[in-house]
């Protein structure tokens, strides 16, 4: 059963903007030690950057919360599976929200074409999902 679902589109000019701003403070900010050690071994970092900041927000938009605090950031984490397939792995009150929601899976999609990159997350769950709905259907 999909219980969220989140897509993002992130500039790479705008995300190689912010990483040459500040020093590296926005890079450390935002993406974990391991996403930066991926990243930094690419041809074109920024893309591979952007591709994250968009799996993230896509987890932020799939779990319906909102990234509130830097520190939000750096719980979600795209890692590469032994398979060679990106993965989601959730850390601290991220991981909380989605054991509340009963997720069991989290597909993730990511793409990067020159100026852009896009990241689509589907959470699944084993548990139906139960909307409530008003008398006058809202």
């Amino acid at each position: 059963m999909i219980v969220g679902i989140g897509l993002d589109v992130c500039s790479v000019r705008r995300m190689a903007r912010e990483l040459a701003r500040d020093g590296g403070g926005f890079r450390d900010e935002v993406f974990t030690p391991h996403e930066i050690a991926y990243c930094e071994t690419r041809h074109r970092p920024a893309q591979h950057y952007a591709a994250r900041f968009a799996a993230k927000e896509a987890l932020f938009k799939a779990l319906d919360t909102d990234a509130g605090d830097t520190a939000r950031w750096r719980e979600v984490e795209v890692r590469i599976g032994p398979d060679g397939r990106r993965r989601v792995v959730l850390h601290q009150r991220l991981a909380r929200a989605a054991a509340r929601r009963r997720v069991r899976d989290i597909h993730l999609s990511l793409t990067h074409d020159g100026a852009i990159a896009i990241a689509n997350i589907v959470l699944e769950s084993d548990e139906p999902v139960t909307a409530e709905v008003t008398r006058d259907g809202r």
